[in-house]
C-alpha cells in the first residue's frame, strides 16, 4: 500500500494498494496444486480442476490479541499504535479455521463496526 499525491475529502492521502505475485509465490502456488491434486486423485477423485489464480485466503501479518507485544491489533480490531487505524479481514486472525472464513470476515468486520459506533458516541 502506498499513499498518493491525492487526498480524500477530510484532506488525507488516498491509498493505492497494488497486488501482484512474484516468482516464489507462483512457484508456492504450482506446489500447493500439485500436491492437492496427488492428494485427490489418491483419495479416488476423479476430472480434478485447478482454480490457479485464486486458491487460498490470506490471514495473518495483523494479528489479533490482548497484549502489544505479540499482536498488532486489540480484540475489537484497533491497531495499539495508530488509535484511529482499525483493521477487520482475515489478517487479523492467529490461525485459519477449517472452512472458507468469509462468513467469519464479515462478522468481524460488523462487530468491529458497532465498536466503532458506539465508541464514536462514547460509550466504550
Amino acid at each position: 500500500m502506498t499513499l498518493t499525491d491525492e487526498t480524500d475529502q477530510y484532506g488525507l492521502p488516498i491509498p493505492r494498494i497494488t497486488y501482484s505475485w512474484c516468482d516464489n509465490d507462483r512457484a508456492m502456488n504450482r506446489h500447493g496444486l500439485n500436491f492437492m491434486g496427488q492428494a485427490l486423485a489418491a483419495a479416488g477423485g476423479r476430472n480434478i480442476w485447478e482454480q490457479g489464480d485464486d486458491t487460498n485466503h490470506l490471514y495473518g501479518t495483523a494479528r489479533m490479541g490482548h497484549d502489544r507485544r505479540t499482536s498488532v491489533v486489540d480484540g475489537d480490531c484497533r491497531s495499539w499504535d495508530i488509535p484511529n487505524l482499525w483493521v477487520c479481514d482475515g489478517s487479523v486472525f492467529p490461525t485459519t479455521g477449517g472452512v472458507n472464513p468469509s462468513l467469519t470476515i464479515q462478522a468481524v468486520a460488523l462487530r468491529t463496526a458497532d465498536r466503532i459506533k458506539a465508541m464514536a458516541r462514547g460509550r466504550h
